[in-house]
């Protein structure tokens, strides 16, 4: 099973902290405006300007969270193939390696399809105008007749 590296467990931590913070600023700004409904006579306007930095931190750290996990090429933010499999290998073992099962097969689809020999086909003349037909034609395409 392939380990996944330090950096990519550190990010994905980060990434988590991020959207945990946001959360609680997001939050805060509910817990400011029920304490000025006990107190309406407070001054100070509410801070809203939590909640918009508390959003973009939770989004963030979830663009964060995903390259920790899935590496910078498993989650798109590179466009390298050969990369985003190597970066998605451990993701996939824990998923109990469907993605790479298919993957490592579609070469033996491949052969396999393209081994098979080609169907033959029959064809039977008419005895009226010699035309070639389907071996289960039960009229001539040319002439019309019966075979």
């Amino acid at each position: 099973m392939s380990r996944i590296s330090k950096e990519r467990k550190a990010t994905y931590y980060i990434g988590m902290g991020m959207i945990v913070l946001g959360f609680i600023l997001f939050i805060s700004v509910f817990f400011f405006v029920a304490g000025a409904m006990k107190d309406p006579f407070r001054s100070s306007p509410p801070p809203f300007i939590n909640s918009i930095i508390g959003m973009i931190l939770m989004i963030a750290g979830s663009i964060v969270s995903n390259i920790g996990a899935k590496g910078a090429a498993g989650s798109g933010v590179i466009l390298d193939p050969e990369q985003a499999r190597e970066d998605l290998k451990p993701f996939n073992e824990a998923k109990g390696g469907m993605i790479n099962d298919v993957v490592s097969n579609i070469d033996a689809i491949d052969h396999i399809t393209k081994a098979q020999p080609p169907k033959e086909i029959i064809k039977i003349r008419c005895r009226n105008c010699n035309g070639l037909n389907d071996e289960d034609a039960k009229f001539c395409k040319s002439c019309g007749k019966e075979i």
